[in-house]
C-alpha cells in the first residue's frame, strides 16, 4: 500500500506544535516553582532530618544516648514551629505523626516489645520514606551535575557534539511518545468506527512509531555517557521504571519479602532510679 506522507503533515505537525507548546509552556513554570521548593525542603527539612535519623540508627550509640536522640527528634519536629509540613507528603505525615505518638506512649510504659515494634518502624519505615525523599531531591536537583562538569572541560566542538546528542536523544525519546498515542488514538478511532482521522494513517502512525524507537535506540548508544553521568542510581534499570511506574506496587512487592526481625533491634535503655 502506498502512502500519501504529505497529506498527514498538518495532521502531525498541529499534534507536535500542541505537545511541545505544552513541554516548553506550561511545565517550564511547573519545572521552575519544583525546583524552588525542592531547594527548600532539602535544605529546611529533608537534609536535617535524615541525618539526624542516620546517627541515631547508628550502631556506635549507646541506649541511653539513642533515647535521649529520639526524644530530641520527636520534640524538634512535633512542635509548634516545626517545618515538618515541607516534607510535602501526607503520606509520610501520618507515618511520623503516629509513631510520635506511639513513642509518647512506650515514655510511659517503658514495655520493651513496643519498643522494638517502634524502633523497627522508625528504622524500616520512617527512616527508609525520608531517606527516600532525600535522595529524590538531590537527584533533581543535581542531576545534570556530573554530566555538565564532564562537558565543561571539553573542547567547544566535543561540548556542541555531547550537547546536540543529547538534544536528538531527548527529541527521539519524546516523539517515540507522542508517536505510541498516535498509533493508540487513530487505532481505537479505527476499531470504533469513527472516521476522524484518515483511512490509513493508523499505518502511518505505526512506521512514524518504528521510525521513532529505531532513531531513540542509536541515539542512545551514542549517549551512553550522558546516560551514565546523569543517573544517580544504583539500582537496575528495571527496578527504576518501576520505581517510577509503580512506586506504591514496588512497596508492596519488596514487604512481601521483609520480616519484621527484632534481633536487630539495639537494646532498650534500662532507665535506673534516680532517672525516674
Amino acid at each position: 500500500m502506498e502512502i500519501d506522507f504529505a497529506k498527514y503533515l498538518p495532521i502531525v505537525a498541529a499534534v507536535l506544535s500542541a505537545t511541545f507548546g505544552y513541554i516548553f509552556g506550561i511545565r517550564t513554570k511547573q519545572n521552575d516553582r519544583l525546583i524552588q521548593y525542592t531547594q527548600e525542603n532539602l535544605k529546611e527539612i529533608y537534609s536535617p532530618m535524615y541525618h539526624e535519623m542516620k546517627k541515631i540508627i547508628s550502631d556506635l550509640i549507646n541506649p541511653k544516648d539513642r533515647e535521649l536522640m529520639l526524644d530530641t527528634f520527636f520534640e524538634r519536629y512535633i512542635d509548634t514551629n516545626s517545618s515538618i509540613y515541607k516534607l510535602g507528603n501526607l503520606e509520610l505525615l501520618d507515618i511520623f505523626y503516629e509513631l510520635s505518638d506511639r513513642y509518647a506512649q512506650f515514655k510511659l510504659t517503658r514495655d520493651e516489645c513496643q519498643w522494638k515494634e517502634i524502633w523497627w518502624e522508625f528504622e524500616n519505615n520512617l527512616y527508609y520514606r525520608v531517606e527516600e525523599g532525600y535522595r529524590n531531591s538531590t537527584n533533581l536537583l543535581y542531576r545534570d551535575f556530573k554530566w555538565q562538569q564532564y562537558i565543561q572541560t571539553k573542547p567547544y566542538w566535543m561540548k556542541a557534539y555531547f550537547e546536540s546528542m543529547k538534544f536528538l536523544f531527548e527529541t527521539a525519546k519524546g516523539l517515540s511518545v507522542i508517536s505510541a498515542l498516535l498509533v493508540y488514538f487513530s487505532g481505537c478511532f479505527k476499531l470504533i468506527g469513527l472516521s476522524l482521522f484518515p483511512k490509513d494513517f493508523w499505518l502511518f502512525s505505526i512506521m512514524i512509531f518504528g521510525f521513532s524507537v529505531l532513531a531513540t535506540v542509536l541515539l542512545m548508544l551514542l549517549n551512553i555517557q550522558y546516560i551514565t553521568l546523569s543517573s544517580n542510581s544504583k539500582n537496575s534499570f528495571i527496578r527504576q521504571v518501576a520505581k517510577k511506574l509503580f512506586p506504591k506496587m514496588l512497596v508492596k512487592w519488596n514487604r512481601l519479602f521483609i520480616k519484621k526481625d527484632y534481633n536487630k533491634v539495639p537494646k532498650m535503655h534500662e532507665k535506673g532510679f534516680l532517672e525516674g
